[in-house]
């Protein structure tokens, strides 16, 4: 796992150490000559934003809203560059993990994940594509928060879709499907979207519901169950 350099370091000195010479000094006087330094006073930061649930959150350099995540601790555990010039697309993942104190919705997990997504990322570097090389004025496009749960039969998942929308202050759902993904007929989607904005722009908020694959490690064990609120997806201009 890649550290991520800490974006705020804030001290506080104490009041300036005052030094005196006892050559010539009245008798009874107490010479400060090697006396101890006054402790430095470190004030812990805090964050700039704090509600990550919401979508303003992320509307500003992906360095500041990884900084202030960090200060609610979660921490960076990706980060990495995927593009081909070849097939005409270039991405740059974050994740960042952290451990709630209540989960957000009945049931699921206290682990959660947050995963940001940048389209057509910049780099500072022609050689290096990493979190460090990004350019420090990149905006993410896109925001996935997600949680688990117990397995449950998929007439239920349009209900813990709502306690999703619900937890994130989002806008009434105004689709539902709950249907076999087009790929393998043996496996239920659910996919349940309504609007939202992003940067002052209109958007759209989906939460998707599924069971993870039967070769794939579930991350929390006995909960096979994922459910991802996308908060928004922008799609850059050609």
């Amino acid at each position: 796992m890649r550290a991520v350099p800490a974006f705020l370091s804030v001290f506080c000195l104490s009041a300036a150490l005052l030094a005196g010479c006892t050559q010539g000094a009245p008798a009874g006087s107490v010479s400060t000559e090697g006396s101890a330094p006054a402790a430095v006073e470190e004030e812990t930061p805090e964050p700039v934003m704090t509600n990550w649930k919401e979508s303003a959150f992320y509307a500003r350099p992906v360095t500041d809203a990884i900084s202030d995540l960090e200060l609610l601790s979660f921490e960076v555990s990706d980060a990495y560059y995927d593009g081909s010039e070849e097939n005409d697309y270039s991405y740059f993942f974050i994740t960042l993990t952290g451990e709630l104190e209540q989960p957000l919705i009945e049931g699921t997990s206290e682990s959660i994940q947050i995963s940001m997504t940048i389209d057509q990322p910049v780099f500072t570097s022609d050689s290096e594509q990493t979190l460090e090389t990004l350019d420090p004025a990149t905006i993410v496009t896109g925001v996935d928060v997600v949680m688990y749960h117990p397995e449950v039969d998929s007439s239920e998942w349009e209900g813990l879709a709502q306690q999703a929308v619900d937890a994130f202050g989002l806008e009434p759902m105004t689709s539902s499907s709950t249907e076999p993904s087009p790929f393998d007929e043996t496996r239920m989607i659910g996919y349940y979207t309504g609007p939202s904005t992003f940067n002052g722009q209109a958007n759209e908020y989906a939460v998707f519901i599924s069971l993870l694959g039967e070769d794939a490690d579930a991350p929390v064990p006995d909960m096979p169950l994922y459910i991802d609120v996308a908060l928004f997806y922008v799609i850059p201009e050609a």
